[in-house]
């Protein structure tokens, strides 16, 4: 059982007019893949988009190439400026990238796939490495349908297999259609399960891989905007702790070329995502980029026989233990109808019965208050009023005036007759003296 190194890579999307370009970028990845001792690459959704340049028309190609080079990072006020000239010319001559690219794909469909299984298996048989191929839209010879579609390739450039996108973007909305099957591919250093943008917000999907004895979940996306790539990195997080498998999860960043609406650009964090306890830090995180903004590769080992360990031993086990009461039936119920939880509610699938109807809160009536009367009329200037004295006051209300406290009066005689015989004494005195 070995220990394989994983991979991400976390690569800018752009127009490269040569498949040459394209190359060089792809190299520059794996070189740094192939110094870290990689046996897995991953490359992000919608990676294989950008080998449709050099089959469009190079009038038009010229337009798209201005266009894309106006938003690279550090672009000034005069090639912003041209570059929205240049994207305003390529969508008047059909359509913008998105355009081209529909075109593209209904005429040479075959052309564009050889192209892309050519270029990713020869860079994969070059490194010697497993390579799973940034996806691209695609025909199914058999459907007739495009697809958002992943390969994987052998390290000696053979295909292994490949993946459709289940769960698609609104901006995928009149592109593609979703697919309709989900499979683990086999390797020389793991099962893989592979999970396309939005399909990593279903743990029914990472269920069903784990179930197909898939070992290590590989997501690839590329998701407008920050929060809704936090969101998918936070999916692929549960995937691996709720299934105990581990889990690689690759971004696409930059402009969206493929966009009809509000062009805003991709954002994610790469990372080598493992169950909690398998984690230095406790976090579930086992290597991981440095920002959801630049470009990045990122690897990391992962330990298979510690994984089998924490399988056996683990107090959680979600792989061995799942009680589901009676509602057995209701799951299958559920997903055999294919119903969204909304619909799944509508139908009352679970038999809830009629919900008690919500009261009306009462709408709330300030109490009525009183409003001061007139003040007493003032009585006219002029006309004598009688007012009461204290004490017909305090009759008035019961009480009587207190008594004045009786004052003390010093004896009058006794002071005299003390004055006296002062008098007589100080004579006295006098007498003796003379």
């Amino acid at each position: 059982m070995n220990n394989p190194t994983l991979a991400c890579i976390q690569q800018r999307m752009s127009i490269q007019p040569t498949r040459e370009e394209f190359e060089t970028e792809a190299r520059r990845f794996l070189r740094q893949a192939q110094a870290k001792a990689a046996r897995i690459a991953v490359f992000p959704e919608l990676a294989g988009v950008m080998l449709a340049p050099p089959l469009i028309s190079s009038l038009k190609l010229g337009f798209l190439k201005r266009e894309d080079q106006s938003k690279l990072p550090g672009a000034g006020l005069l090639s912003r400026t041209w570059g929205r000239v240049a994207g305003t010319t390529a969508e008047a001559l059909g359509g913008g990238f998105r355009g081209s690219m529909e075109r593209l794909l209904q005429k040479r469909n075959g052309d564009f796939q050889d192209l892309y299984l050519d270029t990713f298996g020869g860079l994969a048989r070059e490194y010697g490495m497993i390579v799973v191929g940034g996806s691209t839209y695609l025909y199914d010879e058999e459907s007739s349908a495009l697809r958002n579609r992943a390969f994987v390739f052998d390290v000696d450039g053979m295909l292994l297999g490949y993946q459709d996108k289940l769960n698609l973007a609104p901006d995928e909305q009149g592109l593609a259609l979703p697919g309709t099957d989900l499979r683990v591919i086999d390797t020389r250093h793991g099962r893989l399960g592979l999970l396309i943008g939005r399909d990593a917000l279903y743990p029914e999907l990472g269920r069903l891989l784990a179930i197909q004895d898939a070992d290590i979940l590989v997501g690839i996306a590329a998701s407008p905007g920050t929060a809704q790539a936090a969101i998918v990195r936070s999916a692929m997080s549960l995937r691996a702790e709720e299934n105990q498998v581990f889990a690689a999860v690759s971004f696409m960043l930059g402009p969206n070329q493929l966009s009809r609406g509000t062009q805003e650009e991709f954002f994610g964090q790469s990372a080598v995502l493992a169950p909690i306890s398998l984690t230095s830090k406790g976090d579930g995180i086992l290597i991981q980029a440095g920002t959801n903004r630049t470009e990045a590769l990122i690897a990391a080992e992962v330990d298979r026989s510690a994984l089998q360990q924490l399988r056996e031993a683990s107090r959680f086990r979600p792989r061995g233990e799942m009680n589901l009461g009676s509602l057995g039936p209701v799951l299958a119920e559920f997903y055999g109808a294919g119903l969204s939880i909304e619909e799944a509610i509508e139908q009352d699938l679970v038999g809830l019965g009629e919900r008690v109807p919500e009261e009306p809160e009462p709408e709330f009536e300030a109490p009525e208050m009183a409003l001061p009367g007139p003040p007493p009329p003032e009585p006219p200037t002029g006309i004598a009023v009688d007012v009461p004295s204290v004490p017909e006051a305090l009759s008035l209300t019961g009480h009587e005036e207190p008594e004045e406290e009786p004052q003390v009066q010093e004896p009058v005689q006794d002071l005299q007759q003390e004055e006296a015989q002062a008098e007589e004494a100080e004579e006295e005195e006098t007498q003796e003296e003379a």
